[in-house]
């Protein structure tokens, strides 16, 4: 059932989360927020920039197929290093309907102790591809773009130092998980107006870009813009609802993973993008553990059960199951990537399905 009626979402300002005597009290409307409905806005993220961000995406998407080819994954460019990094083009007859651009930690390490114990898949230390910089404005676009990830990565990072807080426990109880070298991804987004469209992209009368899904990680911060489309499923409800536009915040929602970790109660929310006929860009960053996180953490007071939710049934309190392997075996399911992780060897006795 498809519903017209827009989402009434909270917001959570991380200015007055700086104020001591607020701090508290904007930890637990956060936390508020992840019980209930699982989509929030975020504003006052230190150093976010809507309209630079909007322009960086819309001068990549604006380049010619060739260059954008030029930097794109391995599956659509026999020439490029990467598998895991970078451009990937539309794909006709999907539902999902969008191209992307996608980068992770700029310089990213091999080096962590933990990490190179569970023999890390080369692909998480890509470098990342960028457009030549004989083109104009690709020296900008690499410079706005890692900054906007520190940006969002910073952000990330005082989302959980303030769930932690307002579940009662140390600030930094989630901060282990994901520093060093965490593996989160930024990721430019751009949908254009669908012209035939199969059945499989129908839900009656709307006609989808993205598939109902819940994300399966930790903390998704995503850009909007001025763009609609994007709708929830808000728990109980059958019906969707509309997340309004709200340019200069971010929209939060939290992933399978954090939920599991608190037990189920926090909500991982889900969601969908409907076609609006209009050109239509986002960026999402999805913030994730590093390689070697142990993601069998349970927060404290809650059950173990809600670690085998995510990590399969074979998790117990005596097991680990660390975030790297763990993602590469969620990610076997991705044709573009089945081929060269199966060429992988799994020395890791950890890893669960």
């Amino acid at each position: 059932m498809t519903s017209l009626e827009t989402a009434s979402l909270p917001i959570v300002d991380l200015q007055k989360a700086k104020d001591p005597a607020q701090r508290l009290a904007v930890a637990k409307q956060l936390v508020h927020a992840l019980e209930t409905v699982g989509f929030l806005f975020v504003d006052n993220a230190e150093g976010y920039e809507s309209e630079r961000l909007l322009n960086n995406a819309r001068w990549f998407f604006n380049l010619s197929e060739q260059e954008k080819l030029l930097v794109s994954r391995k599956l659509w460019n026999r020439e490029s290093r990467n598998y895991y990094r970078g451009y990937f083009p539309l794909q006709p007859g999907e539902v999902s309907f969008k191209e992307g651009f996608e980068i992770g930690q700029d310089n990213p390490s091999s080096s962590n102790s933990e990490s190179r114990s569970l023999s890390i898949h080369p692909f998480f230390t890509e470098a990342n591809l960028w457009p030549s910089t004989d083109t104009e404005g690709a020296h900008q676009f690499h410079q706005d773009l890692v900054e906007h990830y520190r940006v969002v990565r910073n952000c990330g990072a005082e989302i959980l130092r303030l769930v932690s807080l307002g579940c009662g426990l140390e600030e930094n109880w989630f901060e282990s998980l994901f520093f060093p070298d965490s593996l989160s991804t930024l990721r430019l987004l751009h949908y254009p107006v669908r012209g035939e469209v199969a059945d499989k992209a129908r839900d009656g009368n709307t006609v989808l870009c993205c598939s109902e899904h819940s994300d399966s990680g930790f903390v998704t911060l995503l850009s909007t813009f001025n763009y609609g489309g994007l709708q929830i499923l808000q728990d109980g409800s059958d019906e969707w609802t509309a997340v309004p536009s709200r340019p200069q915040s971010l929209v939060m929602n939290i992933g399978d993973m954090l939920s599991a970790m608190s037990g189920g109660r926090f909500k991982a929310t889900r969601h969908r993008v409907v076609d609006t006929r209009v050109d239509r860009f986002s960026v999402p960053f999805f913030f994730e553990p590093h390689y070697a996180a142990n993601i069998t953490r349970v927060m404290p007071s809650m059950s173990q059960q809600c670690a085998r939710e995510v990590t399969g049934d074979g998790a117990s309190e005596s097991a680990e199951c660390h975030y790297g392997p763990w993602l590469i075996e969620k990610m076997r399911s991705f044709a573009e990537y089945r081929e060269i992780l199966d060429s992988f060897t799994r020395g890791n006795t950890h890893a669960k399905a």
